[in-house]
């Protein structure tokens, strides 16, 4: 393509771009998440408008977290499926709307005494206001995009809070095979600590440690502090770690370590 130079060379490159762009026609319900995401990449003009990255990165990101069987399902959400196409009319209303301001020259191009002021600057507010519209309704297509997620789980008979759920028990259920009094594991709480397991329980586990105020005393009693103390921490955290490691202090070691190597 030709580069449009000198006076009005955006407002020429623009009617060039625009001619070269066909009216989007509403979308059926996709098979291929290309299909979907290049219904959205669509809304946009090359050198005027770039396609909406964050919607399309939103789209791709929930598609990416969803179990195979709910993919499809996705694809094929009414609400979804209407957002889009609802932005897709949109930008033609803007489309057309930027095509008819780019069309009247500017007052360096057409002379200022030539120069339509009244019908630029009305043509100007139609597009800015057909403009900011269809960035709403881009931004809801990322709303719909999150919704999406739900709705598709919910149709194979799974959600999001029972996936977490599983995860969480299976991880319990691993640590609960590795665990044992005696165990010497580290874990945040909140500061990272290393202490001796005193007992499992089905979704926690009681840890002694020793106590980060011991050389101090209690501010109530004024009594001292004493060196142990015990915490409750849940199976499932990320933060519990079984150490291979015959007390805290070699746990305690083995961390240092491997936090110094970082």
């Amino acid at each position: 393509m030709e580069t449009p130079i000198g006076f009005g060379a955006g407002r020429r490159q623009a009617l060039q771009a625009i001619g070269k762009k066909d009216q989007l026609t509403p979308i059926e319900k996709p098979n291929k998440i290309e299909i979907l995401i290049g219904s959205v990449q669509e809304i946009s003009l090359a050198g005027v408008r770039s396609p909406p990255r964050d919607t399309v990165d939103r789209i791709m990101e929930v598609y990416s977290g969803l179990p195979n069987e709910a993919q499809s399902e996705y694809l094929s959400d009414d609400l979804l499926i209407e957002r889009i196409n609802t932005a897709r009319r949109q930008f033609n209303d803007w489309l057309g709307k930027r095509q008819r301001m780019a069309e009247i020259a500017s007052p360096m191009e057409a002379g200022r005494s030539n120069y339509p002021t009244q019908k630029a600057r009305k043509l100007s507010r139609l597009e800015r206001e057909a403009s900011d519209d269809l960035e709403r309704k881009i931004s809801r297509i990322k709303s719909a995009a999150g919704g999406a997620q739900q709705r598709a789980l919910n149709a194979v008979g799974s959600s999001v809070a029972e996936r977490t759920e599983k995860r969480r028990e299976q991880r319990r259920q691993e640590l609960r095979e590795r665990l044992e009094a005696g165990s010497i594991v580290a874990f945040r709480n909140p500061q990272l600590r290393v202490g001796r397991v005193i007992r499992v329980n089905r979704r926690s586990v009681r840890v002694q440690h020793p106590n980060p105020r011991a050389d101090g005393s209690c501010p109530i009693s004024d009594d001292p502090e004493p060196e142990m103390v015990e915490d409750r921490i849940q199976l499932h955290s990320e933060y519990l770690e079984p150490l291979d490691a015959e007390s805290i202090e070699k746990g305690r070691d083995a961390v240092e370590r491997r936090q110094g190597h970082r």
